[in-house]
């Protein structure tokens, strides 16, 4: 029951909202002086019984001095009790919602997977620990890692392969389906000669900051080849200043055709949408432990969904003002510009724009700036959404065009491959796609939506998270028991870093945005199959395996015989070979055999750096240097630098002190200690090393005749068009009048009105 004479606040938790019904029945008052007083169930009944508080509400008998009290408004993003009103529109009439079972924690499924995850944790420690062999070769023996690594990689190629038919199955069926309706049941055996989604609605979110204008070019003339043609395509220019511009009007023109428009937008709806978010939600005033475990199971605050409810309508009504005052829903392609963020926020505003604005019913396809996609990549792909109701996510293959520019590319090219047609085809088959690669993803609308809020959240260790969306938005998807999918059948084509220091920091922020989301996966275990907690738990722990075993090697005079080592050496580029074998037939790429050289940049770069990424998780900042010639121009201070490569400096001095220590044992000389002096060369190369590779390499390059020099952007594929011009054309829609029409054609949309 009440106290008299208090003062109270109102929380209601999205009784008022038709698609979030599920905790309509938590409506909680809270005081100032008791925040955990609830008010009786009549008052509950009273409250839920009206439309709006301005209707009345009759306070029960005893209690006529209860005030209710709105929110204050001091804060500009928060929304008063009052005020909260039914949302301008429902989702599920304009997307396609397909119906699911209610989702349940399946006792038993829980309990094997947190035995499992333990176990293997457990036994992979106490077995090191004790030195635990499990086959005694003549020359070496297996450990329990080992065989688990063994049996992981045996699996994943079975599972893979198993995913392969299942994928060409799927469209298949899908062609057969799609020609008996048409009544020619003949030519639906055939599978790839028409449209498998002619009803399909997708469109494409493309993003970028600062790109390099003709890699940018050939990715919008890309998305112009597809075979289903998109409702819109959404680029979004994370940036309103002249070198931001400079790539939005290259947008407008490849565009041209589209009749394309170029909007300023004067505000980040993702700050927006935050902003709302935090100005709503109730201080959190739980035990410490409490809040520690809901955070780390993926669970929110007390007041969490109406806040989200709040934030979500602010950026609806947001988007459908700009859609009444420029007409952006019917655009066949848009170009936005907006202040500078990051890439999270940029993406952001497409998602919102393609659900809130366009109302694309089937999916939204994302895509980054330098990434050339297949013309079939929209239809297979939403093939395989299509699939089934519990998939709310699939990815594609990711090639690099620039492979040829280095051996470094090379390496990547062969590491791109087995992990996407060997790795994440085998998480396929289970359902459980850890990653749906940013330069190729595709989400289902609905779902999108159900997890966009969460998604733009995210924080950690207090800090809003910038990289690592395209991780954390597959975790979302996986957290709420849906699937995620690969596909082998359509491909992009990206770029790698052409530079060592580059490489570095890409794998660094890579690892970085792995290791927090680990703290994400437990709410994603109790749903998925076992398989996603087995490769999850060997990734994370085998770089640190690696490191107590070569150390072991080098500075432990017990470790065994002098050249134990160097038979370990020799096993572990044997296994790399048989897997680079194995992948050169599949892919009938002898290219693939390099993948057995992969090992070395992985030990002298990767490694370190996922060291060093676990450290520095909290640290939100890009780490990748821009690839717009005008960003390149720009240096880096000594502290910059230090922190990209101070990490791989300290790792060559362990290891080469190592080294010295594990000849120095063998030869019983002092002197082998100076091999630790080693370490300087590449330190210095680590730090002056893109220009000396340049200078080095432009040695040894034959220099090409004038004639033979070329400016244009080069590419291995020749199917792109030569010219921006679609596959379909499409009747031009005339433009709002509000609309001046710019330079090169654009239409140049100064957007001045705030919410």
């Amino acid at each position: 029951m009440i106290s008299k004479g208090r003062t109270w606040r109102l929380y209601l938790t999205a009784w008022y909202l038709p698609y979030n019904r599920r905790a309509a029945k938590e409506v909680l008052l809270r005081t100032p002086f008791d925040p955990h007083s609830l008010v009786d169930e009549e008052l509950i009944q009273n409250l839920m019984a009206v439309d709006t508080p301005q209707a009345g509400v009759q306070i029960p008998a005893g209690h006529e001095s209860l005030i209710i009290e709105v929110l204050p408004d001091s804060n500009p993003f928060a929304t008063p009790f009052g005020s909260i009103k039914e949302p301008s529109s429902d989702s599920a009439p304009i997307f396609e919602t397909p119906q699911r079972k209610p989702l349940k924690i399946n006792p038993f499924k829980a309990t094997f997977n947190v035995v499992l995850a333990f176990g293997i944790i457990g036994a992979l420690i106490a077995g090191y620990i004790i030195g635990l062999r499990i086959f005694n070769i003549t020359i070496t023996s297996i450990g329990l890692y080992g065989t688990i690594l063994i049996a992981d990689y045996l699996i994943q190629l079975c599972c893979a392969v198993l995913n392969r038919f299942s994928v060409n199955r799927i469209a298949n069926n899908r062609a057969k389906e799609n020609a008996q309706a048409a009544g020619d049941s003949e030519k639906g055996t055939q599978g790839t000669s028409a449209l498998l989604n002619p009803d399909g609605e997708v469109s494409i979110a493309v993003v970028g900051y600062r790109e390099d204008e003709k890699a940018w070019r050939q990715c919008l003339r890309s998305l112009q080849t597809q075979t289903l043609r998109p409702k819109c395509v959404i680029g979004v220019v994370d940036g309103n200043e002249e070198p931001d511009l400079s790539m939005a009007n290259a947008f407008v023109s490849e565009f041209e055709s589209y009749n394309a428009p170029l909007i300023h937008l004067p505000l980040l709806l993702s700050e927006l949408h935050r902003e709302t978010y935090f100005a709503n939600v109730p201080k959190d005033r739980r035990f410490f432990l409490t809040k520690c475990w809901h955070w780390l199971i993926g669970r929110y605050r007390p007041g969490h969904a109406p806040a989200l409810a709040v934030a979500r309508e602010a950026v609806v009504t947001q988007v459908r003002e700009w859609d009444d005052n420029w007409n952006i829903s019917s655009l066949d392609a848009v170009c936005f510009s907006q202040p500078h963020g990051h890439k999270r926020t940029a993406m952001f505003t497409a998602f919102a724009m393609s659900m809130y604005a366009l109302r694309t019913r089937d999916a939204v396809f994302t895509t980054d700036s330098d990434t050339l996609i297949q013309n079939n990549g929209l239809d297979e792909m939403l093939t395989l959404l299509r699939s089934s109701p519990y998939i709310g996510g699939v990815t594609a293959d990711v090639k690099i065009w620039n492979r040829a520019e280095s051996l470094l590319t090379r390496l990547c090219a062969a590491r791109y491959w087995l992990a996407f047609n060997i790795e994440r085809a085998c998480q396929s088959m289970w359902g459980c796609v850890g990653c749906l690669s940013g330069p190729m993803s595709m989400y289902r609308t609905s779902d999108l939506e159900t997890i966009l809020g969460p998604w733009n959240l995210q924080t950690f260790g207090g800090k809003a998270t910038t990289f690592g969306d395209d991780r954390h938005l597959t975790n979302q998807l996986l957290a709420h028991g849906l699937r995620t999918r690969y596909t082998h059948r359509t491909w992009c084509d990206s770029e790698s870093p052409t530079s060592f220091v580059r490489w570095v920091a890409q794998q660094t922020r890579w690892s970085k945005s792995f290791f927090r989301e680990t703290f994400w996966f437990p709410a994603s275990f109790a749903y998925q199959a076992p398989w996603m907690l087995l490769e999850t738990t060997i990734q994370a722990l085998y770089p640190f395996i690696l490191i107590a075993t070569v150390f072991h090697f080098l500075f432990d005079p017990a470790s065994g015989g002098h050249w134990r080592p160097v038979i370990w050496l020799a096993t572990m580029f044997a296994v790399a070979f048989v897997k680079s074998f194995v992948a050169m037939i599949i892919s009938r790429d002898p290219w693939m055999l390099l993948f057995s050289c992969y090992g070395f940049i992985y030990f002298f770069g990767l490694l370190p750096s996922k060291v060093w990424a676990l450290f520095t998780m909290n640290k939100t900042g890009w780490g990748t240097s821009a690839r717009s010639s005008t960003e390149r121009k720009v240096g880096q201070s000594f502290l910059q630098r230090s922190f990209q490569v101070g990490h791989l400096v300290v790792w060559y001095v362990a290891v080469f002190v190592g080294i010295g220590f594990f000849v120095r044992r063998i030869f019983g000389n002092p002197l082998f200690f100076l091999i630790g002096a080693f370490t300087i060369m590449p330190a210095v190369f680590l730090y002056l090393g893109d220009s000396i590779a340049e200078k080095l390499s432009g040695l040894f390059r034959r220099k090409k005749p004038a004639s033979e020099k070329s400016t244009d952007f080069q590419v291995d594929e020749s199917v792109l068009p030569t010219k921006p011009l679609p596959v379909l054309e499409s009747p031009e829609k005339p433009l709002s009048p509000s609309l001046v029409r710019g330079k090169a054609g654009s239409a140049a949309i100064s957007m001045t009105n705030s919410r």
